[in-house]
């Protein structure tokens, strides 16, 4: 097995993103929606559905997204038998104190989730802030990374991850992940990976123990979760996982050409984990739509991902299984945990629910707006909470 290190192009041809404006324009949308009062209640909204449709299409620059994406340092190595792909930046200045950094995406972000934090977290204005080298892998099948084996668990990507930042020379490491990349680096931090010394999530998934009264703001988090779970048989907002965790190569090929296909799949995660509240987290906002179309295009350019990105959901923990997983003594995180929670997200838990995850919960902060993409909707009070929490509780 090659260990070598190789610097990678992540340009897409013009000839591609030809294609992809072109199929684009040939696409026609449903005039009328399923049923003549349909709303949301049954997927996003037609209104909604145009809008972002046009956005792609019409006022969506790739020229912008391509230089964004190629500003940075992208490599790829083979661990496993599998080739990753990642972003490796160090510290612009300051480097002796920086602290090394994973960043795990989770679906259906990829490693441009990171992008509005990337910068402050490399060169903070503020000369006594802690400064960070970022590792930013694509998680295995994700854009660039190839797809991994059957079987293929979150748990095994963090021993690969583990190889990845010992192999860019750093024999300590913290990490810092939401979505899928929660588990990722809830093994890193298990104590199994002497390496990794401190962990923070945006996305902890806990229950209260049995008799816990939680106040108003603790039992809307949990009705947050209920509402996103549903009961069984009637499961609206989990019909995308049911789906990926069943049949991924009937929907993946159906994807894998098609980006309306990849807009609505992936689009209605959007409209529905985001903050609707933030200007920052609409279609009326211009950052938030280039993030979107930008998620979009980086699936339609790399196939098959949008279909092995789909594994995640296959070989691992349940929804439904979440809190009850976290909470196994083997999954506790030991290392120091920093938790960042956000109203709008997937599963919001309360610091009680937390606790039941963790021996070491060292940092919670419970934040009053904001969903389940932090990082892009709300990246000024994640990089403040990184800042705070590595500042305090990562010694190498």
């Amino acid at each position: 097995m090659s260990e070598r290190i190789t610097p990678f192009d992540p340009n897409i041809p013009q000839e591609d993103v030809d294609r992809l404006f072109r199929k684009l324009a040939d696409t026609r949308l449903p005039e009328i929606p399923v049923v003549p009062d349909a709303g949301e209640d049954y997927g996003p909204s037609l209104a909604w559905i145009r809008k972002l449709y046009n956005i792609w299409l019409q006022k969506f620059s790739w020229t912008t997204a391509q230089a964004q994406i190629s500003g940075w340092k992208h490599f790829t190595t083979e661990i496993e038998g599998l080739k990753v792909h990642f972003i490796h930046e160090k510290a612009r200045k300051r480097g002796e104190e920086a602290i090394p950094l994973l960043m795990v995406h989770g679906w259906p972000g990829t490693f441009f989730e990171f992008q509005n934090v990337m910068q402050p977290l490399l060169d903070p204005k503020d000369p006594k802030a802690p400064v960070f080298n970022l590792v930013v892998p694509s998680l295995p099948g994700f854009c660039w990374s190839q797809g991994p084996p059957r079987g293929w668990t979150l748990q095994d990507t963090a021993r690969m991850y583990d190889v990845l930042m010992k192999r860019l020379g750093y024999t300590s490491y913290a990490a810092q992940a939401g979505d899928w990349g929660h588990w990722v680096i809830r093994e890193l931090g298990s104590g199994r990976y002497p390496s990794c010394k401190a962990v923070h999530t945006n996305m902890c998934p806990g229950a209260p123990p049995e008799g816990y009264k939680m106040n108003e703001k603790e039992q809307k988090a949990m009705d947050r979760a209920q509402w996103w779970m549903g009961q069984h048989l009637n499961e609206g907002h989990m019909g995308y996982a049911v789906e990926m965790r069943t049949r991924p190569q009937t929907i993946g090929t159906a994807f894998n050409d098609n980006p309306v296909g990849i807009m609505m799949f992936i689009g209605e995660k959007y409209n529905e984990l985001a903050d609707a509240n933030l200007g920052t987290a609409t279609l009326d906002n211009e950052q938030f739509n280039h993030d979107i179309c930008t998620t979009l295009s980086l699936y339609f350019f790399t196939p098959p991902s949008i279909m092995t990105s789909m594994l995640c959901y296959y070989n691992n923990v349940r929804h439904e299984k979440y809190t009850e997983f976290n909470a196994k003594s083997e999954n506790l995180i030991r290392v120091p945990l920093g938790v960042s929670t956000f109203p709008y997200d997937a599963f919001p838990a309360p610091k009680a629910g937390v606790e039941t995850t963790t021996t070491n919960l060292k940092f919670f902060r419970d934040r009053d707006h904001g969903g389940h993409f932090a990082c892009m909707e709300c990246p000024n009070e994640i990089v403040e909470d990184l800042r705070e929490f590595f500042g305090a509780f990562y010694t190498a």
